[in-house]
């Protein structure tokens, strides 16, 4: 990803001074949500070891792969944040993210727990709720670029 780009976290911040210190380990997330904006991104950036690292140990599932996922993350919008300053040692933040998996247009809410300990923040976990609509070959792409679906997402997805 280009670091003069805007982070994909949604902050409206260039990448390089956004979620991309965190991400490399130049910086720490001071608060939750720091810490679930740079997930979303490693999230869109496929930061395996990242996402479980940020992840508290008692809730870590065993393996993750991002990697291999086919979904196009397509925006992160924070709703509410709780406690999760610096200075508290737990916080929630609710968000929802949109996404494309195989031509569906879904969105995953979640108001997520985060712990701190040392200093750094983890996820914790989170209560979800998830809707999936399919997306029409001539309906507008979800991604905002103006073109129809099947002349942007639709043929990327394919190729």
């Amino acid at each position: 990803m280009n670091t003069t780009n805007s982070c994909p976290c949604g902050s409206k911040k260039p990448f390089s001074s956004c979620c991309s210190p965190i991400l490399e380990g130049h910086s720490k997330a001071t608060t939750a949500e720091q810490l679930m904006r740079s997930r979303y991104s490693a999230y869109t950036l496929a930061k395996n070891k990242y996402l479980m690292n940020s992840w508290a140990t008692e809730t870590r599932p065993k393996d993750l792969d991002v990697e291999n996922e086919t979904i196009q993350w397509l925006g992160l919008e924070i709703e509410e944040c709780e406690k999760g300053r610096t200075e508290d040692e737990k916080g929630t933040v609710t968000f929802t993210a949109r996404f494309l998996s195989s031509g569906h247009l879904c969105q995953l809410h979640e108001k997520s727990r985060f712990v701190q300990r040392d200093h750094l923040w983890y996820y914790l976990d989170g209560e979800t709720e998830s809707t999936t609509a399919k997306v029409g070959r001539n309906e507008p792409c979800p991604c905002g670029s103006e073109k129809k679906y099947k002349k942007c997402c639709f043929s990327k997805a394919r190729n």
